[in-house]
């Protein structure tokens, strides 16, 4: 695919170069079509160099005993069970250390007796034995196999707190990390204001998009209404975002160049 991509591209750079000479104009239609195809191969080309489970240190490739991983997400817990989604950095096998890529759906029993707190960026090691996520049985059952892979995603695990060992690192993305921290702070002042438990989880997944206190059944619930697309970042959220940042940034209205940069300054904000 990357070589039919180059060489649709380098068509249509000769064209471009020898339009006048060749009268390329009589030709409109074909070149509309190399177009398009051009940019239906990189799209294709991008999707599978993104899709990282085609690459050769993939850690699912083999069986190792030992993986260190990252917490790449806020670690969201339901009675006992803690799941979060972690990034693979190494394999452990006959006391080698093999640099790995990929990421993993974790579930994680905890231990009542031995409290346990991980925040995203810690670094872990686990003893473990992953499988691929199952797909759906059931006719109309959501697809929860491809809404992983969409997130490069393809493999889970279910370990129990003793076969995990926290290190002291942390590391991750610090945008991230002061995102889900200033997050937290939001949450814990809508549990003060909202004593229902069930009102406060409804507005906590609307405005912030924390899902962890959302019920079984209030999920269910929206699923069958088929308001489900209430609960995530809709279009209509963007909007406010973006009428609530152009009001901030009004100032910047003076000047074309100074409109052009509110523009790409809110665009990176969103």
């Amino acid at each position: 695919m990357g070589f039919a991509t180059a060489f649709v591209f380098i068509v249509i750079l000769i064209i471009n170069l020898t339009y006048k000479k060749l009268n390329v104009h009589r030709f409109k239609g074909l070149t509309g079509i190399l177009i398009f195809a051009f940019f239906m191969l990189l799209g294709g080309l991008l999707c599978l160099l993104n899709n990282e489970k085609i690459r050769t240190d993939y850690f699912a490739n083999r069986n190792y005993v030992y993986l260190k991983i990252l917490v790449n997400d806020e670690p969201q817990q339901s009675n006992d069970i803690l799941r979060f989604k972690a990034r693979v950095i190494s394999g452990y096998e006959n006391n080698k250390q093999t640099k790995l890529s990929g990421q993993l759906l974790l579930a994680l029993k905890l231990d009542s007796l031995k409290p346990l707190n991980l925040n995203y960026g810690d670094e872990l090691l686990i003893s473990s034995t992953y499988l691929e996520v199952e797909p759906p049985y059931n006719p109309a059952e959501f697809n929860f196999k491809a809404w992983l892979e969409s997130q490069n995603v393809f493999h889970q695990t279910f370990i129990n707190q003793n076969q995990l060992v926290k290190t002291d690192r942390n590391s991750g993305n610090p945008i991230i990390k002061l995102a889900l921290k200033l997050r937290e702070k939001q949450v814990s002042k809508y549990r003060k204001l909202i004593k229902n438990d069930e009102a406060f989880a409804v507005a906590s997944t609307l405005i912030l998009g924390y899902r962890a206190d959302l019920s079984q059944e209030t999920l269910s619930a929206y699923s069958k209404t088929g308001t489900i697309h209430a609960l995530s970042v809709s279009g209509a959220h963007v909007a406010i975002i973006y009428v609530v940042l152009d009001f901030l940034l009004m100032f910047l209205n003076r000047k074309r160049t100074l409109k052009i940069i509110k523009f790409l300054l809110i665009c990176v904000l969103i």
